[in-house]
């Protein structure tokens, strides 16, 4: 009788050791309740191309990139990167491919670039000329292995829209200094939609960055100028560019939130404060300076310079006044989203 008063103990006691441990191995192999998926796998495309660059430019080996969805994914050069510069229709419905254009380092192809291998990209644009090769990745020569993505001719290119908004693209590119003008003591005057003289409207800017950005005269073309009569009118009149350009100061009128980038471009002293004039530390200099009003002007490296030349690429992005389609589409594998 001892021995069957025992036995439901021992069996309940079994159980219950049973139930512990398929409990513990429940909760190890529990899956998580938010899988990633493959939407949330996608990235913009100009955040993808700088996770590779940031990752050290891989040619054959997985790097890292975050998704939309916030997780870590694995992408490689080949599958997710290259497509972008050898398909069409990648960066938007009838964009072409940019290595149509950049095919190989040679002379007839513009800006001796080819887009259409690793190694052309690492080598980079103007690869035949003395020295050899200007990097689209931010380094300070090609293969220096220094990347600077953040100032990378090839971010720039796929982010910029050309101001003011409404440029033909022209394949030569002959339009990229804007205007030619007529200068003399009299002033400016703008010859729309004649290119390449001597003098020209991102000529006559640089020449009054390089003069210090005088809230006065200043010397172009062999004339005496003024920044007033001269300069001013390129950023707050319509029709300077080109015909039927807008006024700049119609979308920068003022230091204020709601006037794009925080940016006045109605007066000298709003040129002078730059862009996100409310931020912390306040201003970024569109004149090429390390700060506002610091003096140190480098017209070659400005933010107006950059805005006022640099075509977007892929040629043919319709411009959103909001720029949120800056860092490209959602792309996956190598594909538009």
């Amino acid at each position: 009788m001892e021995r069957r008063a025992y036995l439901p103990i021992l069996v309940g006691a079994l159980l219950l050791l049973l139930a512990i441990v398929l409990a513990a191995c429940g909760e190890a192999t529990t899956p998580p309740t938010e899988a990633p998926t493959e939407a949330g796998a996608a990235a913009y495309a100009v955040d993808l191309i700088a996770a590779w660059v940031e990752a050290g430019v891989l040619e054959t080996e997985v790097f890292g990139y975050t998704g939309v969805d916030g997780n870590t994914y694995q992408a490689t050069f080949a599958a997710d990167v290259l497509p972008l510069f050898t398909q069409n229709n990648v960066w938007f419905e009838g964009s072409q491919t940019c290595a149509g254009c950049h095919f190989a380092n040679s002379e007839n192809s513009y800006h001796e670039l080819n887009m259409t291998s690793y190694e052309g990209v690492r080598i980079g644009a103007d690869s035949l000329e003395e020295p050899p090769g200007v990097s689209i990745l931010g380094e300070s020569e090609p293969n220096a292995g220094d990347f600077d993505w953040d100032h990378s001719k090839l971010r720039e290119r796929l982010r910029n829209n050309r101001m003011p908004p409404g440029w033909v693209f022209d394949i030569t590119e002959a339009n990229r200094n804007g205007p030619c003008l007529t200068v003399d003591a009299d002033g400016v005057q703008v010859k729309l939609g004649e290119y390449g003289c001597e003098e020209t409207a991102v000529g006559l800017l640089g020449a009054w960055v390089e003069a210090g950005a005088p809230d006065g005269d200043f010397e172009y073309g062999g004339a005496t100028l003024n920044f007033e009569r001269d300069i001013l009118p390129f950023f707050t009149q319509a029709n300077m560019w080109f015909d039927g350009s807008q006024a700049c100061s119609g979308c920068h009128f003022a230091a204020s939130e709601n006037s794009y980038h925080q940016l006045n471009l109605s007066s000298y002293e709003g040129i002078m404060t730059g862009a996100d004039s409310l931020e912390e530390p306040p201003g970024v200099s569109i004149l090429g300076e390390s700060e506002p009003g610091k003096g140190d002007f480098d017209w070659s490296a400005s933010k107006l310079r950059e805005r006022l030349r640099n075509n977007r690429m892929a040629p043919g992005w319709v411009f959103d006044i909001t720029e949120g389609n800056r860092n490209g589409p959602l792309i996956l594998a190598g594909k538009k989203k």
